[in-house]
């Protein structure tokens, strides 16, 4: 037969103490318990509607950005593309919701289209805008690219071996990487600099072998030797 468990049990029991010794301390400070469960459930419902703020600012910026491409591809029935309207609707997404995924997207597509229409000044700021707002967004490298291209159209040669360094330094094992690594190597060659560009050169060789980067860093390599 179980043992019949006396007041003095429970008193000698750690959690009938603790939840005890809780209620006399909710008791004794009943205004500030009450506060902090105020603060408690204003911060929870803040933080959930920051949460569907920017789930609604997410979708929005999707659905802007759909629009977008269809107008820069021609999706609609009869139209070709308009890089013109493309360019002002990517604006607007990078404009309306920043710091979006869509936002993202958006710098990307519009400092190319801006770099291609000959606008290589706007190109440079949307790329360096795209560094400076997703400094580890999902196309840093990319972006740095594009702004390296930029400085090189300007003639502005040591700001894009800066700049192309600066991205393989934080993404040497991007997809891109030997387009970065090319690209430094003919920045070299054209501040010249030969033996740093065989260097960058003999890098392509050695991480991409039986590339097209490869076979062109090859050439280049022969190229450089015979000036």
């Amino acid at each position: 037969m179980a043992h019949a468990i006396s007041k003095q049990d429970i008193r000698r029991n750690p959690l009938a103490e603790w939840v005890g010794a809780t209620v006399r301390f909710v008791r004794a400070h009943r205004a500030a318990v009450v506060a902090a469960l105020v603060v408690l459930v204003i911060g929870a419902s803040a933080a959930a509607g920051y949460g569907w703020y920017r789930q609604r600012q997410e979708e929005a910026a999707g659905r802007l950005l759909t629009e977008a491409f269809a107008v820069m591809r021609g999706e609609q029935p009869g139209s070709s593309g308009n890089p013109e309207e493309a360019t002002k609707r990517f604006e607007e997404v990078a404009s309306q919701f920043p710091s979006t995924r869509g936002a993202e997207e958006a710098l990307i597509f519009l400092g190319n289209l801006q770099f291609n229409a000959g606008k290589t000044d706007e190109a440079l700021g949307t790329f360096s805008k795209y560094l400076t707002t997703f400094p580890r967004g999902r196309f840093t490298l990319m972006a740095g690219l594009g702004k390296a291209y930029a400085q090189e159209a300007k003639g502005d040669l040591q700001g894009a071996a800066e700049t192309l360094s600066q991205i393989l330094d934080r993404d040497k094992d991007d997809p891109l990487a030997g387009e970065a690594y090319m690209s430094l190597a003919r920045v070299d060659e054209g501040l010249k600099k030969p033996d740093e560009a065989m260097r960058v050169y003999g890098q392509v060789v050695e991480k991409y072998p039986q590339s097209r980067w490869a076979e062109h860093a090859l050439q280049r390599m022969n190229a450089v030797k015979t000036k």
